[in-house]
């Protein structure tokens, strides 16, 4: 089962839901759809609710029993030790909210330079020099089930690549034709070069260790992250996450979508290659670059 609640809800949008969902009152959306529906529904969702909220509620075969994504909120999803918990804002911080812009009433004068100083600061890891991108190829949407056949990563340092990660996944199965379409990843290719799970993951975490992780649709990656770290009884990603895709909606209008490949189009980045783990690094890299210098 899965329930959507939104608020503002675009009447083209509303179209789209109903073909999947029973709208049960105003807003409110419930109905059993696969993972892959799912996943498009909530893209269609981010994609068309600018100012108005957004939560999806559907079961999941995790401790729980039910996953949730939030979108346009100031409450917050948060893992705890693999448990998704929410972050409830405070006071000051729904204030501020409101009033559109940091408020820093109420301090003293060194206190505001301060607070301005921390401000700053806080804008400057956004747009870190240092960072890496990271990248994976799934054989499917739904982190529960689904595995990790590819990953990579790349270290970016004063805005230029410096190193870079990949492993292939041996996954002990056949991919579906439509993976093998989608990526050209094959079967004889993870057999060949792929390695096992906990080698991969293992050796990512290391390269990575705390860098700012820069990725798009951070939450699909981080979720199997998550989920691979666990499984192979390594300690949980703690990672920050830059989200492309969400400073994209943030920043640019005008665009269809805001999958990879239109960003790459709308900034003239070369799209070749893309579906395959490392090459999106590197077009994620240059999609980020690019919205770091809008302001």
């Amino acid at each position: 089962m899965t329930v959507v609640v939104l608020t503002d809800c675009p009447p083209r949008l509303r179209g789209d839901l109903s073909k999947w969902l029973l709208e049960i009152n105003a807003g409110v959306y419930v109905g059993n759809i696969t993972s892959r529906v799912r996943s498009e529904l909530w893209e269609r969702i981010c994609e068309n609710v600018r100012h108005g909220h957004a939560t999806m509620v559907y079961r999941a075969a995790n401790e729980q029993k039910m996953d949730f994504l939030i979108h346009n909120a100031l409450w917050e999803p948060v893992d705890y030790d693999g448990i998704k918990l929410i972050r409830r804002p405070s006071p000051e911080r729904v204030r501020r909210k409101e009033r559109g812009s940091q408020d820093l009433s109420g301090f003293s004068k060194a206190a505001t330079y301060k607070k301005l100083g921390s401000i700053a600061d806080a804008r400057k890891r956004t747009q870190a020099a240092f960072y890496t991108v990271v990248d994976i190829e799934t054989t499917g949407l739904d982190p529960m089930k689904d595995m990790i056949i590819e990953i990579a990563a790349l270290r970016v340092e004063n805005k230029e690549p410096t190193s870079q990660f990949h492993r292939m996944i041996k996954i002990g199965m056949p991919l579906s034709p439509s993976i093998t379409a989608l990526t050209g990843i094959t079967d004889d290719e993870l057999e060949g070069c792929g390695v096992p799970l906990e080698k991969a993951i293992s050796d990512f975490v290391e390269f990575v260790g705390k860098d700012l992780l820069v990725s798009h649709h951070a939450s699909f990656d981080q979720r199997f992250l998550l989920i691979a770290c666990k499984d192979c009884k390594l300690p949980l990603l703690k990672n920050s996450f830059a989200d492309t895709l969400v400073i994209a909606r943030r920043k640019i209008t005008g665009v269809p979508d805001y999958k990879l490949e239109t960003l790459a189009k709308h900034f003239s980045l070369d799209a070749d290659g893309c579906h395959r783990a490392l090459r999106d690094c590197y077009i994620t890299h240059g999609i980020y670059s690019k919205l770091n210098q809008i302001s």
